[in-house]
């Protein structure tokens, strides 16, 4: 959040107050790592995916959380109909498996052993789709070593694993990146268009503004 948009302020989150109300109102306890998003960025407009841009995701306010075919749903793309939710059975858990599906009606899969890991890389992603400055670069997976040179994981790479996306920053150039292992292609965003410049001439990676 602070490489992306600045300092931390209780503007950001969610109130310990307002997910309680949500879990009395549903009659379950959220998962520990959906409290922790909230508590961060449950009132962050770019983080929540409230700005409505079609390349970013919603993950549902506490307010609006809902029980759908027996999944509890906690987040959607903003320009299809895809969605992502934890089980009940799994909803005490403090960190359980993300399920998602395509469309409406449609089977649930699994998308990824944690949900902290999904988090983590949704927030890279709605980050990186809110900078002034992108470009995006096809990448194999074989190829990430040269990424992973130049950038720090969001966290770490172990606690990212079991997932479809992996987040890098690099703070000292407000830069971060979210990268898709299903497409295969990394997203790069910036607060400066030098830095992006920058990873191009590091890295030898061709990037195309986005």
């Amino acid at each position: 959040m602070s490489t992306a948009f600045g300092d931390w302020t209780p503007d950001d989150g969610c109130t310990d107050a307002q997910v309680t109300a949500t879990e009395d109102h549903l009659g379950i306890s959220l998962p520990d790592a959906l409290r922790d998003y909230y508590a961060t960025a449950g009132r962050h407009p770019e983080l929540m995916g409230l700005n409505g841009h079609e390349h970013t995701l919603r993950v549902t306010a506490p307010e609006h959380l809902d029980i759908e075919d027996g999944h509890l749903v906690f987040c959607g793309e903003n320009r299809w109909p895809a969605r992502w939710s934890v089980r009940p059975d799994d909803v005490g858990w403090p960190d359980p498996r993300v399920h998602g599906r395509s469309e409406p009606g449609g089977k649930w899969y699994s998308e990824s052993r944690r949900l902290s890991a999904f988090l983590i890389n949704v927030a890279g992603r709605q980050a990186v789709a809110s900078l002034p400055h992108r470009a995006t670069c096809r990448v194999r997976e074989q190829q990430l070593g040269v990424v992973e040179s130049l950038l720090s994981y969001v966290g770490s790479r172990e606690m990212q694993k079991g997932g479809h996306w992996l987040s890098f920053v690099d703070p000292s150039r407000r830069l971060l990146a979210s990268y898709s292992y299903n497409t295969a292609t990394l997203h790069v965003g910036a607060v400066e268009h030098t830095a992006l410049a920058s990873l191009h001439e590091r890295s030898g990676l061709t990037l195309k503004p986005a």
